[in-house]
């Protein structure tokens, strides 16, 4: 026997929002009271944000010319740094300070162990599966435009031109 279905009305939205958008306490140390507050689930909204961010520091890292991002082990240390600085209230601590202050930071996290503390204790492995797989997902998109930039290129013809053709 199926179940009769219910209508979907903008309390229910507003309710899953408002799970969604819940912080809690994790404790680092019980005994001297220190905690953090995080999201225990990421929302899609945050997962741009992050991906916004990523992006610009990578513009900024080479507009720089800095010595960060040598290797990928480097931007997928960053990434994950990413991670705990938006779904914790270090976003509110580290919001419109510098890149350097940033990548300072994680590797303050790292030296007394809470950067793997928080990945591995704190946050669900699959809410950072989520980021990474966004993060790939939209990699890929801009890889396959750069190919259809190439290829158009190629033939004297450009994207732009392309979708102003399509609009007239």
């Amino acid at each position: 026997m199926t179940k009769r279905g219910t209508k979907l009305t903008l309390t229910d939205i507003h309710r899953n929002a408002e799970e969604l958008n819940k912080k809690q306490k994790f404790f680092i140390d019980k005994d001297q009271g220190k905690f953090i507050y995080y999201y225990p689930k990421f929302s899609k909204r945050k997962i741009t944000i992050l991906i916004k961010d990523l992006s610009d520091t990578l513009a900024y890292v080479e507009q720089h010319k800095l010595d960060f991002f040598n290797n990928d082990d480097e931007l997928n240390n960053y990434i994950l740094f990413l991670i705990i600085k938006h779904f914790t209230d270090l976003q509110t601590e580290l919001k419109d300070k510098s890149v350097e202050l940033h990548f300072a930071t994680m590797n303050e996290l790292v030296d007394i162990g809470w950067y793997e503390m928080f990945l591995l204790k704190m946050f669900p492995m699959q809410e950072i599966s989520n980021v990474l797989d966004e993060i790939k997902k939209r990699l890929n998109l801009s890889f396959k435009y750069l190919a259809l930039e190439e290829e158009l290129s190629r033939k004297g013809q450009t994207v732009d031109s392309i979708l102003n053709d399509k609009d007239n």
